[in-house]
């Protein structure tokens, strides 16, 4: 028999799972409270138990994909050879990550679109920065990066990432040999 907590978890998993849907099929502003209600049988008193707006909802939803998708990424990575080269994938990795149809338009287009671009920026580097922050130290104690500002290097890095995910999903040209060129070029430029 399922928990209190295990219950709550699931509704709230359910209201995540419509609203994702319904965000990717009508959009944002077309999406209502009452017809996610309608479709998934559960209450008001449900949803607000979990969410206090359509606009939580949103944001609990574009933190979940950006954390899913950076943690997809980074798993996908050996662990095995330089710290630097893992580094290095790992972007990689996001980038196809992101790239993918649903997440680029939660994460490029409704998210920022909903919450503005600030709130949506802070969320998406909550999410990643901590992974990415872990693989830059191992990189720089293993003597293979000394960046002259780590959070900077990041941001450039992530902006790199995001431009290249949008650029495939314009363009539908694979933007993977660029980018990791152009990140060794960084990394080596950055070689203590």
């Amino acid at each position: 028999m399922a928990t209190q907590q295990q219950r709550s978890d699931s509704t709230r998993q359910k209201l995540l799972a419509a609203f994702r849907a319904s965000f990717l099929e009508r959009g944002y502003d077309a999406t209502t409270t009452q017809q996610i209600l309608s479709e998934t049988g559960l209450s008001k008193g449900a949803l607000y138990h979990h969410f206090r707006s359509k606009a939580d909802i949103i944001e609990a939803l574009y933190e979940h994909e950006s954390r899913a998708a950076i943690d997809r990424a980074v798993a996908r990575v050996e662990r095995t050879g330089s710290p630097l080269v893992q580094l290095k994938q790992s972007y990689l990795e996001w980038m196809r990550t992101v790239r993918s149809p649903d997440v680029a338009r939660i994460l490029f287009e409704i998210g920022p679109s909903a919450l503005g671009e600030q709130r949506s920026k802070q969320i998406e580097e909550e999410a990643s920065n901590p992974p990415i922050k872990r693989l830059l130290e191992k990189a720089k104690g293993a003597g293979e990066i000394a960046p002259p500002d780590d959070d900077l290097l990041i941001r450039m890095l992530n902006a790199l990432v995001a431009e290249a995910a949008l650029y495939q999903l314009r363009t539908e040209k694979d933007p993977s040999k660029s980018l990791d060129l152009t990140f060794s070029a960084i990394f080596a430029a950055m070689r203590p």
